[in-house]
């Protein structure tokens, strides 16, 4: 995309003499930024704009335009775009609303425009949208007041915001902590170009080395999952602010995968997967560019903590145990060093609390930091400062400043007090390499997630989507909900292990089949219209004899049809009950706009109660299948607590597995409740109890 960064020309159509006009502001902001291309004032009523010949349309200009900002109401782009395409312009920046965001008659309108550009070779930004700014070639093209206010330094920062008034409010926020900016664009309705190119571009970009992302409603959501393994390759972290949580959709109610699988959980596991950083509001995403910003990586999770309060330290190692990172003892020749120069009733120890003495003795705080970074037990430092001013504070800049260039491990300051207190200290330590944050708890999130990106392990990522392949014999009609007994059929012929179970439709008849099958029986309505056996008192236990077997029958079939009185009844299933199982597991499938999601849980009717669950974007390898399977709080019931057997939990993962792969081939949207999967002891296998398949609509 060179032609939008570095445009050769830049016309601006709807371009205005009137003082204040935002078609004036594009044209001020362009040059007062150091734009070095073409400047074209495009308006008919205008033989000049602020000196610059004004031309009549975008087709008159004689020099090259590879960027066109359109400025002209949502009525009057098409004719503004077959003026662009006749010129053979890269790039328009739609900035009027009216589009897609008002309704059929300006989504169609959205459409159109769509349409038209692609037919001729133009890519478009917008509509309602207030544009882009890449700082590293002087082009400012867009209109928010900031532009007014704020000189851009080139830096190493890229973003792309969905919002244009919140994105460049979250860029003000971002130079105000002495972070710069490489690239922003401000995608608005993202007609054409949308966040994920976007995103894709920037990491394919030499000059930005972290993306920032604030999205809200996702277009073509299916290209993130190539994103993942170009994050990894180019070891660039994308940082994701994503808004707009939502219930999952229609068939929630039918479902229970999909229940667990609304639209923001699978976002969350999907950035997870795909190994981008996922933050919950602008602090956060702010804090994590910050320390992306300095180039040091930590080798491990070591963190060591200096602070001149105990208070400080307290909670900066509350915030690092709760999140999994180390704070190990200091070395032997470490605690030695700062002995040296330690008053004799202070304590050596991780954190190292310097108290007051730090203010009377100059020398100490070079000293002790110096000697901690030298540490090898320890991969990154965070200093915790509290109230400090003055010369005081400059001393301390110098020495943090000093001990930053003998190492290569990245340091952190936590500073507690207010800016009037050492005003600019913070901008001047971020731009030289230490980022600096409010809190202690603020400063080891971001430690926590430079750690999870540094050790980011190569399985990282989401394989394509592949065509899929014909339906199997006995595939469902689009909205049809097959029975647990046309279910397992499908199972079964995929070479997944259900229970036995025949269907039956007399008292008699089902006695008969348990007698043949070997007590203990579970019997179960079938019905297409009864999803959910339990609450319709469809389901009976532990059925041991004749009797047994023919009143649980009539008692379930009397229950269904109080329950439910139109359901359709096809009968119940004797089926063979399973003993000695480990735990019971929830394995199933839902759809989402990136495509399968996979969703493995602890089963059973406390499914939806405890919610532990772990979900990733199909298609999965057994070692996927293993660590989603190990990511659940309840795994240690699979590996042997209190004397009880390990499970099996390589056939469960070989289960999970294989339902990703067909969630992959088998054609059309539609969700998989496989609940329970009954993980038997290692080496038995597992055997799946009940399943449920829907065909969306």
């Amino acid at each position: 995309m060179k032609a939008l960064w570095q445009p050769r020309g830049v016309a601006i159509v709807g371009a205005s003499a009137t003082p204040g006009s935002l078609g004036q502001r594009l044209l001020n902001y362009l040059r007062d930024h150091g734009y070095a291309g073409g400047i074209y004032p495009v308006n008919p009523r205008y033989p000049e704009v602020d000196g610059l010949t004004c031309y009549p349309s975008v087709g008159a200009i004689p020099g090259p335009v590879d960027l066109v900002l359109a400025l002209v109401g949502a009525e009057r782009v098409m004719g503004a775009l077959q003026d662009c395409a006749a010129k053979g312009v890269a790039y328009v920046v739609v900035h009027a609303s009216g589009f897609g965001e008002m309704g059929a008659r300006g989504a169609a309108l959205e459409q159109e425009m769509t349409a038209y550009a692609r037919a001729h070779g133009m890519r478009i930004i917008g509509p309602n949208c207030i544009g882009l700014v890449s700082p590293t070639d002087h082009l400012v093209a867009g209109f928010s007041p900031l532009f007014s206010r704020v000189r851009f330094e080139p830096g190493r920062l890229g973003m792309v915001t969905q919002s244009g008034a919140l994105g460049y409010g979250i860029v003000s926020l971002a130079v105000e902590r002495g972070l710069r900016f490489s690239r922003i664009v401000n995608t608005g309705n993202e007609a054409d170009l949308c966040t994920a190119e976007l995103v894709e571009e920037l990491l394919n970009d030499d000059v930005t080395s972290t993306i920032l992302v604030y999205s809200e409603g996702v277009k073509r959501a299916a290209d993130w999952r190539a994103l993942g393994s170009l994050s990894l390759q180019r070891g660039k972290p994308v940082i994701v602010l994503k808004s707009g949580r939502s219930e999952a959709g229609s068939l929630a109610a039918a479902s229970h995968t999909a229940s667990l699988a609304g639209d923001d959980a699978v976002w969350d596991a999907a950035f997870r997967q795909l190994g981008m950083l996922r933050v919950d509001d602008v602090d956060d995403m702010l804090d994590l560019a910050a320390i992306f910003q300095q180039p040091r990586r930590p080798a491990g999770s070591g963190v060591g903590v200096m602070t001149t309060s105990g208070g400080a330290g307290i909670l900066a190692v509350d915030s690092l145990s709760a999140a999994g990172l180390g704070v190990p003892a200091l070395g032997d020749r470490t605690c030695q060093e700062i002995q040296a120069i330690f008053p004799a009733y202070g304590t050596i120890a991780n954190p190292l609390d310097l108290t007051g003495q730090i203010l009377s003795d100059p020398t100490m705080f070079r000293t002790a930091l110096r000697s901690m970074v030298r540490d090898p037990v320890l991969d990154a430092l965070l200093v915790c400062f509290c109230v400090l001013q003055g010369a005081e504070v400059d001393r301390a800049i110098d020495d943090l400043l000093t001990v930053l260039a003998e190492t290569d491990k990245p340091i952190l300051v936590s500073r507690t007090g207010g800016e009037f207190l050492a005003p600019g200290a913070a901008v001047k330590l971020q731009q030289a390499g230490v980022p600096v944050f409010a809190s202690p708890a603020r400063a080891v999130r971001a430690i926590a997630a430079l750690v999870r990106f540094t050790q980011r392990g190569p399985a990282l990522g989401v394989a394509p989507l592949p065509a899929p392949g014909p339906a199997p014999v006995g595939w469902p009609q689009p909205g049809q909900v097959l029975t647990e007994r046309e279910a397992k059929s499908l199972l079964a012929a995929a070479g997944l292990p259900v229970t036995r179970e025949v269907l039956v439709t007399t008292p008699a008849e089902a006695a008969a089949v348990a007698e043949q099958m070997g007590y203990p029986v579970v019997l179960k309505i079938d019905s297409p219209d009864i999803p959910h056996k339990t609450e319709a008192g469809g389901l009976r236990l532990g059925l041991g004899g004749s009797t047994a077997v023919q009143n649980a029958f009539r008692d379930v079939m009397t229950s269904v049809r109080t329950f439910k009185p139109d359901a359709r009844l096809n009968g119940c299933l004797v089926q063979e009950q399973v003993e000695g199982s480990i735990a019971e597991i929830i394995v199933g499938v839902s759809p989402s706009p990136m495509g399968p999601v996979v969703t493995v849980g602890l089963g059973g009717i406390f499914v939806e109660v405890f919610k532990d669950v772990s979900q990733r974007l199909a298609p999965l390898t057994a070692d996927d299948a293993k660590a989603m399977v190990a990511e659940l709080r309840g795994f240690k019931l699979l590996t042997g607590v209190r004397g009880q057997k390990p499970a099996d939990v390589e056939a469960l993962a070989e289960v999970v597995a294989r339902v990703s792969r067909l969630a992959v081939q088998w054609p059309g949207q539609w969700e998989l409740d496989l609940n329970p999967v009954l993980v038997m002891p290692a080496g038995q296998g597992c055997r799946i109890a009940d399943a449920l398949l829907i065909l969306s609509p």
